[in-house]
């Protein structure tokens, strides 16, 4: 039947073939619109991982600068009481990195910092107190699942010093207390980080106490949208005290 001039609205006819295109071109921007929403999201997470990552390895540049050496085991008269089994050793699965490095009042921005000693002689005068053996402390760099962790092992309480360190010992966060605050946790997304150790040369060498300098490779992983997400640093930082 013929609509008249004066008669509004569709056909069934007319309404049966537009619906279909219209639902169809809304489905469409539906599904664009998402997969837009989705690659947003995977681009910001991926951008706050690398922005974590490079935070994570900033936090360990001073620690790699100021050391006197990479070692395979803690320094001679430091103990953990929350070592792992076997103690503290040196590895790549897990990951175990221990720097050495030299006890100080102050921070190494700070002017005023001072050398802590090992109080065998005395501690004054000032002549009589350099004849004692510098006191050095162990950063450890270590993986606990996702989790990456730094642990400061310093002087115990038994051990007479010349000076206090500035560095409090840390303690896994169950047994922190305000003597022993919590391990400092660098991120809680790691999916792996490898450190090769390499001579003043750039040579690649097997223990860490032939190495001047470290390369780190950090990759962090999360998810977005239900897809992985990974962001990856790398950095080569060489200890000046050589």
């Amino acid at each position: 039947m013929r609509r008249s001039r004066n008669e509004l609205g569709f056909t069934i006819v007319e309404l049966m073939v537009i619906c279909p295109i219209l639902m169809a071109v809304i489905a469409f921007m539906m599904s664009y619109l998402f997969r837009q929403f989705g690659e947003l999201t995977k681009n910001s997470t991926q951008v706050n991982l690398q922005v974590t990552a490079q935070a994570a390895i900033f936090n360990l540049q001073d620690d790699v600068f100021f050391a006197n050496a990479f070692v395979s085991d803690l320094n001679t008269g430091l103990t953990d009481s929350y070592a792992p089994s076997g103690g503290w050793v040196a590895s790549s699965n897990p990951l175990k990195f221990i720097i050495s490095t030299p006890a100080e009042t102050g921070s190494h921005r700070s002017a005023s910092r001072s050398a802590v000693y090992i109080n065998t002689l005395g501690c004054s005068p000032q002549s009589t107190k350099e004849l004692n053996d510098p006191l050095y402390e162990n950063i450890i760099i270590f993986t606990s699942g996702t989790n990456l962790y730094k642990r400061i092992v310093t002087a115990p309480s038994t051990m007479a010093t010349c000076g206090t360190s500035f560095r409090k010992q840390t303690c896994p966060a169950a047994n922190a207390s305000p003597s022993c605050p919590a391990d400092i946790l660098l991120t809680d997304r790691l999916s792996s980080m490898t450190v090769t150790y390499k001579n003043s040369s750039g040579t690649v060498v097997t223990t860490p106490e032939q190495a001047s300098l470290v390369a780190i490779n950090l990759t962090l992983t999360d998810t977005a949208f239900a897809e992985p997400v990974s962001a990856t640093s790398t950095i080569t930082l060489r200890r000046l005290n050589q």
